[in-house]
């Protein structure tokens, strides 16, 4: 059986890692699919730059290179180069 790629956009990494209501739940469970291997999450190289930028603005930036290294142990990153544009 095949596993599900589900491409995350920044939103949805933000509302994650920044615990965003009323879409937390739902990405925290996607979340917990993907670290127990059911699903597989894609988002782009710029995601993390975004949101590391955006995380750290708005709270801490500690907090959000530590929240973004255990994100990566369970998303893809997907490369963006001239044949993906």
């Amino acid at each position: 059986m095949a596993v599900s790629r589900i491409f995350w956009d920044t939103n949805i990494v933000l509302d994650l890692l920044a615990e965003r209501h009323p879409y937390y739940e739902p990405t925290a469970k996607l979340a917990t699919l993907a670290d127990q291997g059911r699903v597989i999450l894609v988002c782009s190289a710029l995601t993390f730059a975004t949101a590391h930028y955006l995380l750290s603005k708005f709270g801490n930036a500690v907090r959000a290179k530590e929240s973004l290294r255990k994100f990566k142990v369970i998303c893809e990153v997907c490369p963006i180069d001239e044949a993906i544009v």
